[in-house]
């Protein structure tokens, strides 16, 4: 397999253009029967360094499918079937595998929904953080101490110095979460993947995490939030997209978003999440259940869902729709807009 290099203009990595580029990527798993399942359909994306993006959507709605897609650490029953990934000049999806592992841990960091599993539970803090700093190449076994010990205090973990000996199942839901996270950024990465970073800590340690990694964004890293928490990417992303069906169903400023949602999935999630400040606003639930990838609804997959639903005209397919520079909506509805519910 050779390297790929980034077309020119569109080079990730370089002054001026995104640090991550994802095109038209598209995943699918086998089923028991040979079926394939499309996870992810199509799915584009820029993140720039120094922002911080939003993926949102309900659970299978293929946020995460699409992280692990960029990494390539997908199942066996799992594959990407198309689309390109550039970083740093390179498309991530044609490395070999030997290039590849250079690029996750060190330039590419991610914080796993559950710290559980992704941690290895034989082996102490201290040498799952440190031992991706020496097999890089990034600094010294003292060096690299000092740093875990450093990148455990950052995160909340009292007593850092006497916790890095510990094992994580001797750690709590929420401790393990953010050695998680000290884990991710220990190496500096120029950008980070965070699924669901917040979930299993209380909201004392939710805000201390995200000013870390506030403060990570204003040091120019680049970071995608996959998240089902609208008031998280609120407060702390700057763009957002909105996923339905491993599809990209809306994209835009996350204030413009949230402000005025043109997609009526994304209006859907905004009318039935509750956030600070938003007691007294009525919740307006989604009716219906997401779909089964193995029979996906024809046009527009949230018609069967939808209250703004016209027939037939919802079941032709329903392509990306630019709106003013920054905003793009796959309804032919779009330019209706959708008050705040």
């Amino acid at each position: 397999m050779t390297m790929t290099q980034a077309p020119s203009g569109s080079s990730s990595g370089t002054p001026g253009g995104p640090l991550l580029r994802v095109r038209d990527l598209h995943t699918e798993f086998r089923s028991e029967d040979g079926a394939a399942l499309r996870a992810v359909d199509g799915v584009s994306f820029d993140v720039e360094p120094g922002r911080a993006l939003a993926i949102v959507g309900e659970s299978g709605s293929g946020k995460s499918v699409s992280m692990r897609s960029v990494l390539r650490l997908l199942p066996r029953t799992g594959r990407v079937t198309a689309g390109e990934v550039w970083f740093g000049g390179q498309d991530l999806l044609r490395l070999p595998e030997r290039q590849m592992r250079r690029i996750r841990g060190r330039d590419i960091g991610m914080v796993f929904q559950n710290a559980m599993e992704a941690m290895n539970p034989t082996l102490t803090l201290e040498r799952q953080l440190t031992e991706h700093l020496l097999w890089h190449g990034v600094c010294t076994k003292s060096e690299a101490r000092e740093r875990a010990v450093r990148a455990l205090g950052d995160v909340g973990i009292p007593e850092p110095e006497r916790r890095i000996r510990v094992y994580p199942f001797q750690l709590s839901g929420g401790m393990r979460q953010r050695a998680m996270i000290a884990m991710a950024i220990v190496t500096r990465p120029a950008l980070l993947i965070a699924d669901e970073p917040t979930t299993a800590v209380d909201v004392t340690i939710q805000r201390q995490i995200l000013d870390l990694l506030a403060g990570l964004k204003d040091q120019g890293t680049g970071i995608i939030m996959v998240t089902h928490d609208l008031g998280v990417a609120r407060y702390f992303c700057d763009d957002s997209v909105v996923m339905y069906a491993g599809r990209v169903v809306e994209r835009a400023p996350t204030r413009e978003l949230l402000s005025r949602p043109r997609h009526p999935y994304a209006a859907g999630l905004l009318g039935s999440s509750v956030e600070l400040g938003s007691r007294d606003r009525p919740l307006h639930p989604i009716p219906g259940n997401p779909p089964d990838l193995a029979s996906r609804p024809r046009g527009c997959p949230f018609h069967p869902r939808c209250d703004r639903a016209v027939l037939p005209r919802c079941q032709d397919e329903q392509e990306l729709i630019q709106i003013g520079g920054a905003r793009a909506v796959a309804c032919w509805r779009a330019e209706d807009g959708h008050d705040d519910q």
